[in-house]
């Protein structure tokens, strides 16, 4: 009967530890909504300046040809920023993404291609081995191009001397596409792997991140059907592992 006893009191802590922790989960989800709430907010209206600044530019007819070209690269990131900021308030609020069919290799160019400065000015090789065959994916080119950026701008900020990042995909069978982006990185350790999609946690330094760029990730992966996995060894780098699913 005491055998009984102690197992059910120690099913009981159990579940009294599960529910806790599930609790604490929400109140981190209601925080990050709160967060990304006034983040919007305060990020739109200076947004909604400059981009109104950059097309009032664009009417005038004598600008010089690189100026122009400038101010229409301004512009439109600008509006990227703002779409992108509408994602993360939605996201926040609903958690659905928006649906569609993205070319994975042309979005992975224009992010490579957006990024090339940045590359240089950190001493890294930007490596492309992309699958020509590839099929379109069941997901929304800006969301696809959200969560390329992101973990991009991870690997740039774990190579802190240089280094190279290969991006790469492939079919693994004929209902998905795989994107591995591998960096050559100070890598992760074990202890801190299994945390990484906890929202506000992070392994960077000081002022360099918020630790809600991964949770954010998943969560979109989750939502538009796909897996998101990483391996990663210390002093060697890290990879993750994006599968998405076919229309």
């Amino acid at each position: 009967m005491d055998d009984i006893r102690t197992g059910y009191l120690s099913a009981i802590d159990h579940i009294d530890e599960r529910l806790l922790g599930q609790l604490a989960h929400n109140e981190k989800l209601a925080e990050l909504g709160r967060l990304a709430t006034g983040m919007v907010h305060e990020v739109n209206t200076p947004l909604s300046v400059i981009v109104s600044a950059a097309q009032l530019i664009l009417r005038e007819s004598d600008i010089p040809d690189f100026v122009r070209e400038m101010v229409e690269r301004i512009d439109l990131e600008a509006q990227r920023l703002s779409e992108f900021t509408r994602g993360i308030l939605s996201f926040a609020r609903t958690g659905v993404v928006t649906d569609g069919e993205a070319d994975v290799n042309q979005v992975i160019r224009e992010v490579l291609q957006f990024l090339q400065y940045e590359a240089r000015k950190r001493s890294i090789t930007l490596i492309q081995e992309l699958d020509h065959g590839l099929l379109p994916v069941a997901a929304d080119s800006n969301r696809l191009r959200q969560i390329l950026m992101n973990l991009i701008m991870n690997a740039f900020q774990a190579m802190h001397e240089g280094g190279a990042l290969h991006v790469s995909t492939a079919m693994p069978d004929d209902r998905s596409v795989r994107i591995d982006i591998a960096d050559t990185g100070e890598g992760i350790p074990p202890e801190r792997l299994e945390r990484i999609y906890e929202p506000f946690f992070t392994t960077k330094n000081p002022g360099e991140g918020t630790g809600l760029g991964l949770f954010i990730v998943r969560k979109i992966v989750d939502v538009m059907g796909g897996q998101l996995s990483v391996a990663s060894r210390v002093g060697e780098g890290t990879t993750f592992t994006i599968l998405l699913p076919q229309p």
